[in-house]
């Protein structure tokens, strides 16, 4: 038994013990669905600028649309997406906290999901105030159908602003919950169960010393092998 193998069979244990599992993730778990991280994301444009989108769309939509909504639309949810889509829908988890914005966990039919920052399921006119789905973000600059305004992005609308709806049902979700998986988060959001946590990331992080048990993986590969333990 390797020993990926041997912490993820723990972790297992710990998931059929637990009466109330949260997830908390980030960017990692999107990096295998071809979406840069916050920090690689924002090193090659001004990401959360407005008023670049404002002032130049055809140069802020470019690089919108190589980074994050042309992976989504030609890559869809990591294997790690939808694994958790499939625990939830057999009841083996509560609720997922995300600070992601790109939707990938609907996208993979989660249903109950705390998106702490927004998503780009929701799309402001600028000029009506009319509210548009992720489908408008398939245009490469995209405009209001109805005032033909250009759309902005909720999460750039609001310069990636906590929703303090979405922080309060995070909060009781996870001070409900005696297991919290964190998957590839570097810790934007904190909270976590205070009885039991497992952290799944590569790379150390915020959540180490806390953590029951630190699983040194990739998302895709530590969920794939639950996935296998599990007989999903």
């Amino acid at each position: 038994m390797t020993n990926l193998q041997a912490q993820i069979s723990e972790l297992k244990d710990l998931l059929q013990q637990s009466t109330k599992t949260t997830v908390l993730t980030g960017a990692g778990i999107s990096v295998a669905s071809g979406i840069p991280d916050w920090e690689m994301m924002n090193n090659s444009f001004d990401f959360v600028s407005q008023d670049l989108l404002q002032r130049d769309p055809e140069a802020y939509f470019t690089e919108f649309h190589r980074l994050f909504i042309d992976p989504i639309i030609n890559n869809g949810p990591s294997v790690a997406h939808q694994v958790l889509a499939t625990l939830q829908q057999q009841k083996r988890i509560d609720g997922i906290v995300t600070t992601n914005i790109d939707f990938l966990h609907q996208f993979a039919g989660s249903t109950s999901v705390a998106n702490i920052w927004s998503s780009i399921n929701i799309n402001h006119c600028l000029d009506c105030g009319r509210i548009f789905d992720f489908e408008i973000l398939r245009a490469p600059i995209p405009h209001c159908p109805v005032c033909g305004g250009l759309i902005s992005p909720d999460p750039i609308f609001r310069h990636i602003a906590t929703l303090p709806d979405a922080k309060a049902q995070a909060d009781a979700w996870m001070t409900a919950s005696d297991l919290t998986i964190v998957i590839g988060s570097n810790g934007y959001y904190s909270k976590t169960s205070s009885n039991q946590v497992v952290n799944i990331n590569p790379k150390p992080n915020v959540f180490d010393k806390q953590s029951l048990l630190k699983i040194t993986a990739s998302a895709d590969d530590a969920l794939a092998e639950l996935t296998n333990q599990l007989a999903l």
